[in-house]
């Protein structure tokens, strides 16, 4: 029989309380954060809304970044780090500076309706950063939740703290809320190539063919959807906000211009019909 380890299991090993605890997947935009560097990771969540607050009542905090998508449909969460929840309070009511993680030009400004924590990093979790994949659920909505109540699989377990390889453009595969949190590498391997993409509407198979050829290639192009939704096509304006799956249809060889580029996405379009009976209008 195979033994499946949870998250909460290895916290309460290490001496903490998962009564008491909480486990927080943040937001792609955060998980962002994150790949640039730890400072502004730690300012992103020393400062939290009000009306959401997730450390609310916690002793503990774990936190997580969005992983890849697993079989079946799950959400994955990647454990960054562990932290101390000690004192709150509003931000600017004058009672207590504020600290600043980051350089001023980078962090972002709280408002006074952002509740300020006092966190500290707990070093008995430091050797698991970046190594701990757990199974969140088939929802990220519940981003914040108690280690007591909601046990996570571990799904994997990561010898060392490291970036995953790169699978290749013809096995790449994401989600537009994944795009900003892929890891750097990944980053930089989609900006140094352009061609033609296919994003797929998880809930009702439409497909929408575009390019990309720009200087960032299919991670500037992919950037701009994840940042409104729609990148500028029409027919997307018209719907709600869908996260798209995204994946390479074909990676344009470097003597390829625009032009040919742009044909070799109507040719796509012709063979997928998506046209006819997907999202693109021309």
């Amino acid at each position: 029989m195979t033994t499946i380890l949870d998250f909460t299991e290895i916290i309460e090993k290490r001496g903490v309380d998962p009564k008491t605890a909480r486990l927080v997947r943040h937001s792609p935009a955060i998980a962002a954060e994150y790949r640039v560097g730890w400072p502004l990771f730690l300012h992103a969540i020393t400062y939290q809304a009000a009306k959401l607050d997730p450390f609310s009542g916690a002793k503990t905090a774990f936190q997580f970044i969005p992983g890849p998508g697993l079989p079946g449909g799950d959400q994955s969460a990647l454990f960054v780090g562990a932290f101390a929840v000690g004192d709150s309070w509003r931000f600017g009511d004058g009672s207590r500076p504020a600290p600043l993680h980051c350089d001023r030009d980078r962090c972002f400004l709280p408002t006074p309706e952002t509740i300020v924590y006092d966190i500290t990093p707990l070093s008995q979790f430091e050797d698991l950063r970046d190594r701990v994949l757990i199974r969140w659920g088939a929802s990220a909505r519940s981003w914040s939740q108690w280690a007591a109540t909601r046990r996570k699989e571990v799904v994997e377990l990561r010898r060392d703290a490291m970036e995953p390889a790169f699978p290749g453009f013809a096995a790449f595969a994401t989600t537009l809320d994944e795009i900003a949190a892929l890891p750097v590498s990944w980053q930089g391997a989609l900006r140094s190539v352009q061609g033609v993409y296919l994003l797929v509407c998880p809930v009702n198979g439409e497909q929408y063919v575009g390019s990309a050829y720009g200087e960032d290639g299919f991670w500037g192009r992919w950037l701009a959807y994840s940042a409104n939704g729609h990148g500028g096509n029409r027919l997307l304006m018209a719907r709600e906000r869908t996260n798209f799956s995204i994946s390479i249809l074909e990676v344009a060889s470097p003597d390829m211009s625009a032009e040919d580029i742009i044909a070799r996405e109507g040719a796509w379009k012709v063979k997928l019909g998506s046209r006819a009976h997907g999202l693109n209008a021309n």
